[in-house]
Order: C-alpha cells, then sequence, then structure tokens
C-alpha cells in the first residue's frame, strides 16, 4: 500500500511538471541572441604585414606611435552600430600557454630579451586588427631594431562581437571580461 501510494504521488508530480503554460512570443529581432558573433582564427608567419602603427594612448595628451606587425581580417558583424553602440572582445592562446588570454596583452619572453612583447588590436566598420609590437622592458632604454625580421608562430584568436543592447546586457552582468567563454555564455543567455 505504501508503495502504490508513493508510486502514485510520483505519477502525479510527474505529470504536473510535465504541463507548462506557454506566455506569449517576446519581440523579434533585436533583443535577440543574433546581435552576438563569436569567431576563432589562426594566424600564419606569412599572413602578418610590417610595417603596422599602433599608436598607444599614455594618456596627458601623450600618445605614442609604435611600428608593429599586423594582421587585417575581415570582420563585417563590426557594423557602425557595434562601432557606436556595441562592444569588440578580442582574446588569444600566447606560445607556450594554453588557455585564452585578454588582449591587450604584454609578457616579457626569453627572445629577444631586451622587450616587451604587445599584442593589442583595433576595429573599424568590417575589420578587425591586431597589432604585434615591442617595447623598451628597461624605463630609459631604446626598442631595439628585428621586428621586421621577427618570424611570427601560430597564433589562435578569438573575437565576440555584441551588440549596443547586448553590450549593454554584458556590463550589467558583472561577468569576468578576461574569460571569453563566460562572455560568450551570458551574451547567448545562458
Amino acid at each position: 500500500m505504501k508503495n502504490t501510494f508513493v508510486l502514485l504521488a510520483a505519477s502525479l508530480l510527474i505529470t504536473l511538471g510535465a504541463c507548462k503554460k506557454e506566455g506569449p512570443a517576446g519581440p523579434a529581432g533585436k533583443d535577440g541572441n543574433a546581435n552576438i558573433t563569436a569567431k576563432k582564427f589562426t594566424t600564419m608567419a606569412s599572413t602578418w604585414k610590417y610595417p603596422g602603427h599602433y599608436a598607444l594612448d599614455y594618456g596627458n595628451n601623450q600618445v605614442k606611435l609604435h611600428f608593429s606587425k599586423y594582421i587585417t581580417v575581415e570582420a563585417p558583424e563590426i557594423t557602425k552600430d557595434v562601432i557606436d553602440n556595441g562592444l569588440v572582445l578580442v582574446y588569444m592562446i600566447p606560445k607556450g600557454v594554453h588557455n585564452w588570454m585578454p588582449l591587450p596583452l604584454s609578457f616579457q619572453a626569453a627572445s629577444p630579451s631586451d622587450v616587451v612583447h604587445n599584442f593589442a588590436y583595433e576595429y573599424r566598420q568590417g575589420t578587425l586588427t591586431i597589432h604585434y609590437y615591442w617595447t623598451a622592458n628597461t624605463t630609459g632604454k631604446l626598442v631595439p631594431d628585428g621586428l621586421e625580421n621577427t618570424l611570427m608562430p601560430f597564433y589562435n584568436f578569438r573575437y565576440v562581437v555584441a551588440s549596443g543592447v547586448m553590450s549593454g546586457q554584458l556590463k550589467s552582468s558583472g561577468v569576468n571580461m578576461q574569460d571569453p567563454v563566460a562572455v560568450e555564455m551570458v551574451l547567448k543567455g545562458r
């Protein structure tokens, strides 16, 4: 008798749980997840060009122009609306590292040891440009020559583009912007 009652109660709960009331459909268009794009690409040594120029704003009206190696990829998702109201985030997996890291990224490597290696990005309508440039690792030192002859290894990059509506949602979520998977999950509503 006890088993029959438990079985009957479980059946009733399953039946009631399976019933759900659906409300009216939400608005179509701008507020949907279609306003988010995440793409990956890999670079090769031959895809980097030289010379490029990356302007770094140090504040107090101090802008310094750095020579760079660069790659430009087509990104039709970067529209005028995204530039005016949205968000573009870029991540990479540096050589010897096994996780995604956000750009801009700076690190000192073994070769050449007298420079800081820097990756940064900029975007315009329809394109994304990634710059690789050197800065001195000690204040007052000059950046050595040789960037133009540096052989670039394969790099994996990932970028996320969000419309203004999705950008606002992302900013209000408090998500760790340095974690590309968490960013994509918030933007895709998971």
